[in-house]
């Protein structure tokens, strides 16, 4: 007999680079069981290079999507489910972020596997001249601040990129 449940739930392998890694203040996401299934996979880096750099108000690290410039990004794959990568995506921003797929190495001698991670497609000039980071970590220095925190400072919620950007 067919487990319904279990068989409509694809698993997909997610690239995360900051807030969500193990040891960061989102990390909780990927560990709660009502958000769907997540399982650790390996470290993992991107293949390209690119632009890693935290920005806005709230230390918020993006990804840029700018391949070919910036460093290779260091970060991590778990294996999700349908409703955790929705619970993931709500969480980075639909109209904010965009997921897209881009192969990972996962090492050595381990290869290279195409995973889905969040990438900031439109964003303003500014963000192009800021350091480019290698690998993102909640410092006293860029401390991130949780959405829960920033929505209620946020005025105009439908332009989301304009009221983290200015």
């Amino acid at each position: 007999m067919c487990n319904y449940k279990v068989a409509r739930s694809a698993l997909h392998k997610l690239f995360v680079y900051g807030t969500l890694k193990r040891g960061e203040p989102n990390h909780y996401w990927l560990k709660k069981a009502s958000n769907g299934y997540a399982k650790y996979i390996c470290k993992a880096a991107t293949t390209k290079k690119m632009p890693l750099v935290i920005a806005t108000r709230y230390n918020i690290p993006f990804l840029l999507d700018k391949p070919g410039h910036g460093n290779y990004v260091a970060g991590e794959i778990y294996e999700v489910d349908d409703r955790m990568l929705d619970k993931i995506e709500n969480l980075e921003g639909r109209d904010l972020l965009s997921r897209d797929i881009q192969d990972m190495n996962m090492g050595l001698q381990e290869g290279i596997v195409p995973c889905y991670v969040f990438l900031l497609k439109n964003y303003p000039e500014y963000l192009d001249q800021l350091p480019y980071l290698s690998e993102y970590l909640n410092t006293a220095r860029h401390p991130y601040e949780a959405r829960s925190e920033r929505d209620e400072k946020i005025v105009a919620k439908n332009d989301l990129l304009y009221n983290l950007f200015i």
